[in-house]
């Protein structure tokens, strides 16, 4: 069980963590004790949100310089990526895209939709659709007859691209990279293509292939 976390603050406009910071605890007890939160129902995998009451108190006791004005937060468990040299862009898709440091965004979901989590931020996205300064494309994947199933109903997938004018092309290479997934499985060409479609640079290509070597390697170990 980890004992670090990070609070994390989202810009309601964008659906985007706007800054973050991390902190250790001693153990969980105190932690749910801060946040008013019930040790038994506390899943330390999970992220949670919280009222301004709950983020004064977790600042005050943990010492976190933390501005939460005007934003959303959220504190989850710390995550490796969280010490990589470059920010993922999960989670800062539009913020980055409005930028344009991210020339295009991948969101899927299921297929019939059976749940109310909105996981792909539509509505953040769509004033920009809307305006011009960002293209949709949608992309349906009906279930097949080996497509699981999930309350009685086969579930295949929805997934939504964005890019920047004049990206377009990078969607059409991003469905293209999938249907060669179906061929030829993962690969670490692929992964690295993905990366880099996804606006990701070469270093940081670099740092998270060998993070993903490492990672088949041990999956590998396992199975002998």
């Amino acid at each position: 069980m980890t004992n670090r976390y990070v609070l994390e603050a989202i810009d309601p406009a964008t659906a985007s963590i706007s800054h973050e910071v991390s902190f250790e605890i001693k153990e969980t007890a105190e932690l749910c004790a801060v946040v008013d939160l019930p040790t038994a129902d506390f899943n330390p995998r999970l992220s949670y949100p919280l009222d301004t009451s709950a983020v004064s108190k977790l600042k005050n006791h943990y010492g976190l310089n933390f501005d939460d004005t005007g934003f959303e937060v959220w504190f989850r468990p710390w995550h490796p990526n969280d010490d990589l040299p470059y920010k993922v862009h999960t989670g800062r898709e539009l913020a980055m895209m409005l930028e344009k440091t991210k020339p295009l965004a991948n969101f899927i979901d299921d297929y019939p939709k059976h749940h109310d989590l909105d996981i792909i931020p539509e509505r953040e996205f769509e004033p920009h659709v809307r305006a011009g300064r960002i293209i949709k494309r949608e992309h349906i994947e009906v279930p097949g007859p080996d497509a699981p199933v999930i309350n009685g109903q086969r579930i295949g997938s929805r997934r939504v691209l964005y890019a920047l004018p004049g990206e377009e092309w990078r969607i059409d290479a991003y469905l293209q990279l999938w249907e060669t997934m179906k061929k030829t499985g993962w690969t670490e060409q692929l992964e690295r293509e993905e990366g880099t479609l996804l606006g990701y640079e070469d270093w940081q290509n670099d740092i998270h292939i060998e993070r993903y070597q490492n990672s088949v390697a041990q999956r590998r170990s396992t199975l002998r």
